[in-house]
């Protein structure tokens, strides 16, 4: 944008060069604009590339008897104007065009622009060219969000993200966020295109974790789009879920909880054994084979406590795990200790 001398009057200035200004009540002592400018108003250029320019001409009628010269007050950056309406004077009753040229290198986005030109005819108000335009960013990305879907115990799906610099510049990208042991990421890189490839290992999410959204940061060499935050979703299942997926205690009064067991397909299935890794805690009775199952866990631990069930079905190679907390409230009043305050008359 145009600054400086152009802040001065500007609206002023702008209203004495449109045609008919006159009409709300302005009150100056610049003569009536000399020239028509067409097109009139801020003109949209549409959207550009990083390295496109983009040209417009103007055409500017001398509605007068006598010959007036423009001259550029005022360019705003990436802006330049060339031709007859400002090589020579624009001849009484006559016309000359101009070409407004807007390079948009170093710019992404909506973007305004402005010319300001003045004449040789210092009754003249000042004359405008605005225009607008949306910079396309160098850096495009095909979406900054992936689903892995809903994802078994065994398997190890991908999503890919793809990346392109207009200006055909190399890229170079960088994940800068430490991703958790259960994600991997792979960057591929060639010229101006690379790809991120991320992995999801459920085996290695930790026990009662069953779904989850990670934001990942990736940092890029493209100057205006020097950083992306990615967020990758995952949802895991077993052949046996267990609900709720982790048993918590918090309530001193609690002595027992129950979890419930539930085949995905609908099936009977058979608790081949049932343990528990870690102390505080003891486990009812294991259910007869059905499809859907209840198992309780008692409480006997005094203090915060924690532990694994660990439960093995037949037909399953691996164990569901089932972590097993207790973890009272702080107590931060001594509920033996009442305080009463002293009666005031």
């Amino acid at each position: 944008m145009a600054t400086g001398s152009m802040g001065t009057g500007l609206a002023l200035a702008m209203l004495l060069a449109i045609p008919g200004c006159s009409r709300i009540g302005v009150r100056a002592s610049f003569a009536p604009p000399r020239l028509q400018i067409e097109p009139r108003g801020r003109v949209d250029l549409g959207e550009l590339g990083p390295l496109e320019v983009r040209s417009q001409g103007y055409s500017f009628r001398n509605t007068s008897g006598a010959p007036i010269s423009l001259r550029v007050l005022d360019l705003a950056p990436g802006v330049t104007v060339a031709g007859p309406a400002l090589e020579q004077p624009v001849p009484a009753r006559g016309s000359a065009r101009l070409e407004l040229r807007v390079d948009p290198q170093g710019w992404s986005g909506p973007q305004a622009r402005n010319v300001r030109l003045g004449t040789d005819d210092p009754g003249q108000g000042d004359y405008y060219l605005p225009v607008r335009m949306t910079v396309r960013p160098d850096l495009a990305l095909d979406g900054t969000r992936r689903d892995f879907g809903d994802v078994g115990a065994h398997e190890s799906p991908m999503v890919l993200f793809r990346f392109a610099r207009e200006t055909g510049k190399p890229l170079a990208l960088r994940v800068v966020t430490e991703l958790p042991a259960y994600l991997e990421g792979e960057i591929q890189a060639r010229g101006p295109g690379a790809q991120l490839a991320f992995t999801l290992r459920p085996a290695r999410i930790p026990p009662g974790m069953r779904m989850g959204l990670e934001r990942v940061r990736v940092e890029s060499n493209a100057p205006l789009q020097p950083w992306f935050d990615l967020y990758l979703e995952w949802r895991v299942h077993h052949a046996i879920e267990a609900n709720p997926s982790r048993l918590l205690f918090l309530d001193p009064g609690q002595g027992a909880l129950t979890l419930e067991l539930r085949s995905r397909n609908g099936m009977p299935f058979r608790i081949l054994g049932a343990e528990l890794e870690g102390e505080g805690f003891q486990l009812g009775p294991v259910p007869a084979p059905a499809a859907v199952q209840t198992l309780v866990v008692r409480r006997v631990a005094t203090a915060s406590s924690r532990a694994m069930l660990v439960l093995r079905v037949v037909g399953e190679a691996e164990p569901l795990r089932v972590p097993v907390a207790y973890l009272p409230a702080a107590v931060s009043v001594d509920e033996d200790v009442m305080v009463v305050p002293h009666k005031t008359d």
